[in-house]
């Protein structure tokens, strides 16, 4: 094996004398220290690359006449012209320190630094710089390495099983062709992988290369060319320096709240195109892991300034386990086709110079950028530039629009991706490896080698099972089968339903399932006139649930019918089952189970009930949804059976009877014919498509709807005799660097309350347990359950607002931590509510996943108490967004 090793590390290290056409060497500073990664393009060939990170670069050429390009930030552009023969050129490059010449800088306007002129006409012309680009290809090479720097002890057995541990180095490289077409298209087909672990290549940085500084977001943060800018940033000129013919103007770029998704660190702008030249910046992302990005920008045959080359460094620590890589990307193969529509050339103009132009020659630079004339350069100024691009851009009657889609993104490998050899990646690698690169390579392969011996054999023992295990009996478990295999049988997780509470004792729901999936096609007219996102392969699923509750000593069910069709759903059930009165639910099982059985509360109120309900639900189109049921009811009334606590706290349980400001009326036997019926509406939804699937992007816009509940009365013996509407808004706001606020606002009125039973009430997300899974946009913190239920009018509404710095957050350790802080507001206004108020404060992002809060009460604005509440952290207006049907 020994010998083997030897052999690959051979072959690594002569294979790049094997191409004999192109030129090889090392860049240095001009002390003759190397600088690694430097940047290197070739005109002819509109092609990027980078030298490794021992500075040695190395291209392949075929014979010819070639102009170099030689780039590092901080450095002054070295141009080199070379002739290509029938051998390797070797050519090392010495770079000079740039010398910022603040004197070049010509200020104009009144600005307390240069540089906030300068942004405003960078960023007055970001749309201009999207739009000017009517498409683009190119080929992305990316390499990176990483490894895990430190691991609890508690993990360690269990990663080194997988093996990760501290001395493994993950590699990987890919070769993908891109293309980009306005609007926001990204397509990327990965030709060829290399990785040490195959799902490894999910860490790929593409996110950030498909994404732009000029828009208002790249990879969740905000751009310091965003339209809101101002509102995150402080900027501060450092300079300007003569590159190429192009003074090239140098910025500090500081967030005035440091937090996640802001960006700090600096960035080159071209004046008078007032395009990136180079971005050097760090930021935050998901889950506290900080990325610092690095780009290099080249005028592409003097057509658009375009990103050649990339550096991420990528570090965090998630439960407890710190990792860190590196990529290094390059662009190469450039061809891009110019936005006919649009001018060549846009001088920008600061509210001083269009003073001092003539108000003739600007008005009629206006006019013809509205008559989209690309005959001249014109000259704007730069708020009227960033308010026309944004006409042109609403103005833009492509497919896209319609469909209120922002994006198109569209990622596939290759077949043959993972079959590539050494020879293959030597002829397409524009970065040349290290030495300590070969070597790594080397030994990764020889592991790979053995462990897919490993994985053969492992397979083989894989296939000799049964498909059916008797763990599944009680932890489930999907069985295909068929000819297509498109029928399956199911058993449902029996221990994740299993419960208590003092009804029914112990009890668990044992579910089985027979589906049959049915071939899925989305048309172009799917496309174009229905909500994408929404549409959903269709299926029809039998679902049987069986219930026993050890207290009761009884068997309860019910029988599941269910069509998904593409737009919408249809279901039919019925049996005997019990429900909350409230069943939202008031109350998570698994919450009332640990608090019964731990802190002697039993929260949770049921009613059993023989049923037959049909469900039904059509978005038939991207903004609106109907959804309503009928459901028949025989409802009786359950008794406590069981008192039974691990700690006897000597509280006392309560009867199994919701607590009301009035006394609930007997509804034992009691027969209800009822029916709902809802329309939701959202008006300014847009959507991003991922490889065909369509996803919302529900925080931009507010969500509507109307509801209407209604008790028929007579029919089927029905007792009950009510008529409820009800109305819901729900939407957030985004205030700037300030922080996020989050609004949803309920109201609704009985119109006739003449027979109804308790369950027919309109009830509200009351909590009384310290700890919670509710959503904390849209949930009450100290109310108790049931306790303002109405059969009469009623308005809740929620304000929660999360601060990006606010308290303890004002610290910058405390935020990059992930600590948010929020403060909220909820209200409830019934007939007996007496304007029931709470005030609270919030710290989410404890441990990632937890946040704490502190609330007090009112009535009639008078304080009632306080509590404390741990909560499980979830999504933020979870609730607000879209409603979708699980499958069952």
């Amino acid at each position: 094996m020994k010998h083997i090793y030897l052999l690959i590390i051979i072959f690594l290290l002569f294979s790049q004398s094997l191409f004999s056409n192109g030129i090889r060497g090392v860049i240095y500073d001009n002390e003759g220290q190397p600088l690694p990664y430097a940047t290197i393009y070739v005109e002819e060939l509109g092609t990027g690359t980078a030298a490794n990170q021992e500075a040695y670069y190395e291209l392949n050429l075929k014979p010819g006449k070639y102009t170099l390009q030689y780039k590092f930030v901080g450095f002054e552009t070295v141009i080199k012209k070379v002739e290509i023969g029938q051998s390797f050129l070797q050519q090392d490059v010495y770079l000079e320190k740039q010398t910022l010449l603040l004197n070049e800088v010509t200020t104009t306007a009144k600005a307390t630094d240069p540089a906030n002129w300068m942004m405003r006409k960078a960023i007055a012309k970001s749309s201009y710089h999207r739009q000017l680009i009517d498409a683009y290809s190119g080929k992305v090479y990316v390499k990176g390495k990483g490894r895990v720097t430190s691991i609890p002890f508690y993990l360690r057995s269990v990663l080194k099983n997988e093996g990760i541990d501290t001395s493994t180095m993950i590699i990987t490289e890919s070769v993908s062709k891109v293309k980009y077409k306005r609007p926001n298209q990204f397509s990327e087909e990965v030709i060829s992988v290399y990785a040490s672990k195959e799902n490894d290549f999910n860490a790929s940085p593409m996110r950030f290369i498909s994404g732009s500084f000029y828009q208002d977001e790249i990879a969740a943060s905000i751009s310091p060319l965003s339209s809101k800018a101002f509102q995150y940033y402080e900027f501060k000129h450092l300079g300007a320096f003569m590159d190429g013919g192009f003074l090239v103007n140098k910025i500090k770029v500081t967030p005035k709240v440091k937090a996640p998704n802001v960006f700090e660190g600096t960035i080159q702008l071209v004046e008078e195109d007032w395009a990136l030249y180079s971005v050097d910046v760090s930021t935050q992302i998901e889950l506290g892991i900080e990325v610092r990005i690095r780009q290099i920008y080249q005028n592409i045959n003097q057509l658009a300034w375009m990103p050649i080359s990339y550096q991420f460094d990528i570090e965090g620590k998630l439960m407890g386990v710190s990792f860190e890589f590196k990529y290094l990307a390059s662009v190469a193969d450039y061809t891009i086709t110019l936005n006919p529509a649009l001018p060549n050339k846009i001088e920008v103009l600061s509210k001083e110079e269009a003073k001092e132009t003539s108000n003739k020659e600007v008005a009629q630079s206006v006019s013809e950028l509205k008559e989209s004339s690309n005959s001249k350069s014109v000259k704007v100024e730069a708020e009227e530039l960033a308010d026309l691009m944004k006409d042109y851009q609403k103005n833009q009657n492509d497919s896209l629009s319609k469909l209120d889609v922002v994006g198109v993104y569209n990622y596939k490998i290759d077949s043959g991706a993972y079959n590539q050899d050494s020879l293959f990646w030597q002829q397409v690698r524009p970065i040349p490896l290290s030495k300590s690169e070969i070597r790594g390579y080397a030994k990764i392969d020889s592991i790979n080698i053995i462990n897919d011996e490993e994985n053969k054999k492992d397979s083989l023992k894989e296939a000799s099972r049964s498909t059916f295990e008797f763990s599944d009996i009680l932890f489930g478990g999907r069985y295909p089968f068929g000819e297509k295999k498109d029928w399956s049988f199911i058993i449902y997780n029996a221990l994740l339903s299993t419960q208590f509470n003092t009804v029914e004792g112990l009890n668990v729901d044992y579910s089985i399932g027979l589906r049959k999936n049915f071939k899925f096609k989305v048309d172009s007219a799917d496309m174009m006139q229905s909500d994408y996102m929404l549409i959903k392969p269709p299926f029809i699923l039998i679902k049987p649930t069986m219930r026993y509750a050890v207290a009761r000593k009884k068997f309860t069910g019910k029988l599941l019918g269910k069509y998904q069709f593409k737009k919408g759903n249809i279901s039919l059930q019925g049996g005997r089952y019990v429900n909350q009165f409230n069943d939202l639910p008031a109350i998570t099982p698994l919450i009332n189970t640990s608090f019964t059985l731990m802190w002697e509360q039993n929260f949770m109120k049921l009613y059993e009930k023989d049923f037959v309900e049909l469900k039904f639900e059509n978005n038939f189109s991207h903004k609106w949804r109907i959804s309503g049921s009928v459901e028949f009811e025989n409802r009786y009334r359950l008794l406590n059976n069981t008192d039974y606590t691990f700690i006897d706290w000597e509280r006392g349980l309560t009867p199994n009877l919701p607590i009301n400001v009035e006394p609930i009326e007997e509804f034992d036997g009691q027969e209800a014919l009822t029916a709902d019926f809802k329309v939701t509406y959202i008006p300014n939804i847009k959507y991003v498509i991922n490889n065909g699937r369509k996803f919302p992007i529900t925080d931009k816009s507010p969500i509507l709807s109307l509801a209407y509940f209604k008790g028929i009365k007579g029919l089927a013996n029905s007792d009950v005799d009510f008529d409820r509407i009800e109305f819901e808004f729900k939407d957030d706001y985004e205030i700037g660097a300030k922080g996020t606020t989050y609004f949803s606002m309920r109201a609704g009125a009985f119109l006739n309350n003449n027979s109804l039973g308790f369950m027919d009430f309109a009830h509200f997300p009351g909590n009384r347990a310290f700890i919670t899974q509710l959503d904390p946009v849209q949930s009450f913190r100290l109310l108790n359950y049931y306790l303002y239920s109405t059969d009469d009018y009623y308005l809740q509404t929620f304000l929660f607002h999360r601060f990006r710095k606010f308290l303890i957050t004002q610290i910058p350790a405390t935020r990059f931590m992930g600590l948010k802080e929020s403060f909220f507001v909820n209200y409830l206004n019934t007939k007996q509510s007496n304007n029931y108020t709470e005030l609270g404060y919030s710290l989410d992002g404890i441990l990632k996943f937890f946040r704490i809060e502190i609330a007090t009460n009112y009535e009639d604005f008078k304080y009632k108490g306080i509590g404390f509440r741990v909560g499980i952290a979830t999504t933020l207006g979870g609730s607000i967004s879209i409603e979708t049907n699980k499958d069952e």
